[in-house]
């Protein structure tokens, strides 16, 4: 039994003796058997992960790693001298002895305890062993505080270091500054550099431009030069034509007074003729339009307007719808003749078309004929309107419904007032429902004179309430006695003048 206690206590040494170096061998003797025991590392050892350090670490963790291991040198002690602690308290309770009881170099060096001669040579063995594992121990302490004297030393070199490091990282924060400054100043100057060359090559362009023009200057003054005996002749050349000129205008100027004198013979002619014709608008005794003319013998459409949908047409013949409308006209009562008709098919109800006569003028009462067809179921109404020259229409006569196939004739009276005025007759044709509504005029005639009354047609008088066309009216008669009385006296003078 105390063979096997001496057993597990070197073995508690040997183990003991493992944790300072990788590898370790202990033996004994009892009787005469030699025993041996070799201790190799197996798996992960806490001594060899403790005080194992990366060599591949890199410049970052480094303090990090030095301060790591100084903790773990300070571990490795604490934890030598536990279980140091620990093997002689094992080692006490397998001698028997208590904690306050001498220490075990005493108790192996003391008597009556071992009674066998070989308990006494295990246990001098044992104390030898333990003996020399103290002065290893000592010796790996040693070790430990020079390793931990190099450690500090090695950390005070490392944090200058690190002052150095942070020193060169400034100063190289300040270069790469001073690049980055040059870079910009580099980049401000190669700008510059460009503007002045763009600019260098801009005059470089303008003198080569200027020394064009000056080239061109120069040819041209020479051809000034050159032109100048040219210029001389040419002058002489004017004062020549000059001369000519001169004379040509002398001879002009007497074909001058030949031609005035010419020209008062034709203003005294012109004037005679102007007499002349003031006396033929004077005697003017009919005006007339049977629509033979193309040109409508001056009468017009409005277009385009609201007042307006559709215009007056001139026909020949009879109309296109059947059963509606003349089948010859009045002025020839022939179907070569023409007339002015509107066309009631696909018009609808309400529909117009208007037509102006020219501007009608006289000095004395005047009436206007015309004549009307109005033949057909659908036939809607004939207005007529007379208005004043500026002013608005006014409507003098109208006509409604199927009046048959027949040219009806019809009057109206126009005031001598409303005819010094000028005015204008307009025809209105107004469509119903259906197709067989056309109606037609012809033969419209202006005559100088009131109108006359008999028993087949009644005229229609025009009235005039307005008082501006009536000052109208007379300012235009005064005109044209006055006209008339200095005609009469420059022909008396000129008689006079004569003699």
């Amino acid at each position: 039994m105390a063979i096997q206690k001496l057993i597990i206590v070197i073995n508690l040494l040997n183990l003991l003796n493992f944790v300072f170096s990788n590898e370790a061998v202990c033996g004994f003797t009892h009787n005469d058997c030699s025993y041996e025991i070799k201790l190799v590392p197996v798996g992960n050892c806490r001594y060899g992960d403790q005080i194992m350090m990366d060599k591949q670490m890199d410049s970052a963790d480094y303090s990090s790693k030095m301060n790591m291991m100084e903790r773990t040198f300070s571990d490795v002690r604490v934890d030598h001298e536990k279980r140091l602690d620990g093997l002689e308290k094992s080692v006490r309770e397998l001698l028997g002895l208590d904690e306050n009881s001498s220490p075990i170099d005493h108790v192996f060096n003391s008597r009556g305890k071992f009674q066998n001669q070989d308990n006494k040579e295990i246990v001098s063995r044992l104390h030898e062993e333990y003996t020399n594992l103290r002065i290893d121990i000592k010796r790996k302490n040693a070790r430990i505080i020079q390793a931990e004297i190099k450690f500090n030393e090695t950390n005070k070199e490392l944090k200058q270091a690190q002052l150095d490091l942070f020193d060169t990282n400034q100063e190289l924060l300040d270069a790469e500054n001073k690049i980055a400054y040059m870079q910009r100043e580099m980049m401000i100057l190669r700008n510059q550099l460009k503007d002045k060359t763009y600019r260098l090559d801009a005059s470089g362009k303008k003198a080569s431009d200027c020394e064009g023009k000056t080239g061109s200057m120069q040819t041209q003054l020479f051809e000034l030069v050159r032109s100048e005996a040219t210029i001389k002749e040419d002058l002489e050349t004017c004062y020549l034509e000059k001369n000519m000129t001169e004379k040509e205008l002398q001879e002009t100027k007497r074909r001058h007074g030949h031609l005035k004198r010419r020209h008062h013979d034709q203003k005294g002619i012109l004037k005679i003729r102007e007499n002349e014709l003031i006396n033929c608008y004077n005697a003017k005794t009919e005006t007339f339009c049977g629509f033979e003319d193309p040109n409508l013998c001056g009468f017009t459409q409005i277009n385009g307007t609201v007042e307006d949908f559709f215009d007056w047409t001139r026909g020949q013949g009879s109309t296109p719808s059947a059963n509606t409308g003349p089948t010859k006209d009045h002025t020839c009562n022939s179907e070569k003749g023409h007339f002015m008709y509107i066309e009631a098919s696909a018009k609808g109800k309400g529909n117009n078309a208007i037509m102006f006569s020219p501007l009608y003028r006289g000095l004395t009462e005047q009436c206007v004929e015309f004549y009307y067809h109005m033949n057909g179921r659908h036939v809607g109404t004939l207005n007529v309107y007379a208005r004043a020259r500026g002013a608005e229409l006014d409507s003098v006569w109208r006509a409604f419904g199927n009046q048959g196939d027949v040219w009806s004739f019809a009057r109206l009276g126009i005031p001598k007032e409303l005819a010094r005025a000028g005015y204008q007759i307009a025809f209105e044709g107004i469509t119903e429902s259906g197709y067989q509504g056309d109606i037609s005029i012809d033969d419209v005639s202006v005559t100088d004179a009131g109108c006359p009354i008999d028993s087949g047609v009644t005229p229609v008088k025009v009235s005039l309430d307005s008082d501006e066309l009536i000052k109208l009216g007379k300012n235009f008669a005064r005109s044209l006695k006055r006209k008339k009385l200095k005609r009469v006296k420059n022909k008396k003078s000129s008689g006079e003048n004569e003699e």
